[in-house]
């Protein structure tokens, strides 16, 4: 990941996190442990999200004057949240030396509810205000949990502020792909390439939505492809209907208009079936040149399909 401020002062506070794990073992178990140091990593941490947001919400397109009315979270992460859909990306826990085990605190959604305020907000939110205001009554809520959430956070914004596109050349299931981007404590899920068809629509898996990064075609190269099989289709296309209409031009039965129409779609389809494989043979050699010369790339998934 490229030099810059944000990500600089991120990897800051993620060493410090990792110094915390050399003297206290970290699991499941340890996450309420709360003390001065965590409290103030997670209002640290907190006020660079508040930082970040802003600089990316003018960045987007944001409107509003940059003054006291302008809130990073029903303002900036309200407009980041309609385009990206920030709150599904998942950030995965992934340093060797956070013994945590339980899916909850191993895979976290840490922009769930952050574009909103009060108790309707993320809970690392919630203990962040708390904190900032009254740091001796709320000392309990400056939790392990409530950093490692918050810092899961602001990972998550600095990839979308660097928005790196990654050159994947013709590593198609992004095997070579370093989830973590640099981090040395959390990871992200990449969605798997979806392949090619003539219609050019990105097949989207379930999870789609979790995923941070997806991989895709560069378009030149699926261009090229979706060509290919353009006219690979034409020309099963025209078989298949020179099939058809000879079928017809000798049925003697009589048919309705009804009956014709449903009769002819049945035949396509059982001609498409019968001629796909001997087309595709035909045409193996401009199959093979286009499809190999496809080069991926991974971008950032910004609800682009």
């Amino acid at each position: 990941m490229k030099n810059n401020l944000y990500w600089n002062v991120y990897k800051s506070l993620e060493r410090e996190l990792l110094a915390l794990a050399e003297i206290i073992h970290i699991d499941d178990r340890q996450l309420d442990v709360y003390s001065m140091k965590i409290a103030d990593l997670l209002i640290r941490t907190s006020v660079e999200i508040e930082s970040i947001s802003k600089e990316l919400y003018f960045r987007e397109g944001g409107t509003k004057p940059d003054d006291k009315d302008l809130y990073f979270d029903t303002d900036c992460l309200a407009l980041l949240e309609s385009k990206w859909c920030l709150s599904n990306k998942v950030v995965m826990v992934s340093s060797p030396i956070l013994y945590l085990e339980q899916d909850e605190n191993l895979y976290l959604t840490p922009l769930h509810k952050a574009h909103k305020r009060g108790t309707s907000s993320s809970d690392w939110q919630k203990a962040y205000q708390a904190v900032k205001h009254n740091r001796v009554k709320s000392l309990h809520k400056g939790t392990l949990k409530h950093f490692i959430r918050s810092l899961g956070a602001l990972y998550l914004l600095n990839i979308y502020y660097q928005d790196q596109i990654f050159d994947l050349e013709s590593n198609s299931n992004g095997n070579l792909f370093d989830a973590s981007i640099g981090s040395s404590v959390f990871s992200i899920q990449l969605h798997p390439f979806p392949g090619i068809d003539a219609s050019g629509t990105y097949k989207k898996n379930d999870d789609f939505d979790k995923c941070m990064y997806l991989i895709q075609a560069t378009d030149k190269t699926k261009e090229i492809a979706q060509k290919a099989l353009i006219e690979i289709n034409n020309k099963l296309m025209e078989k298949v209907l020179s099939q058809v209409n000879q079928e017809f031009t000798t049925m003697t039965e009589s048919l309705t208009s009804v009956d014709l129409k449903d009769k002819v779609a049945k035949a396509v389809e059982k001609y498409k079936a019968q001629l796909l494989v001997p087309i595709a043979k035909e045409n193996g050699v401009l199959l093979t040149k286009a499809f190999n010369e496809i080069r991926y790339e991974a971008v950032l998934n910004k609800c682009q399909y």
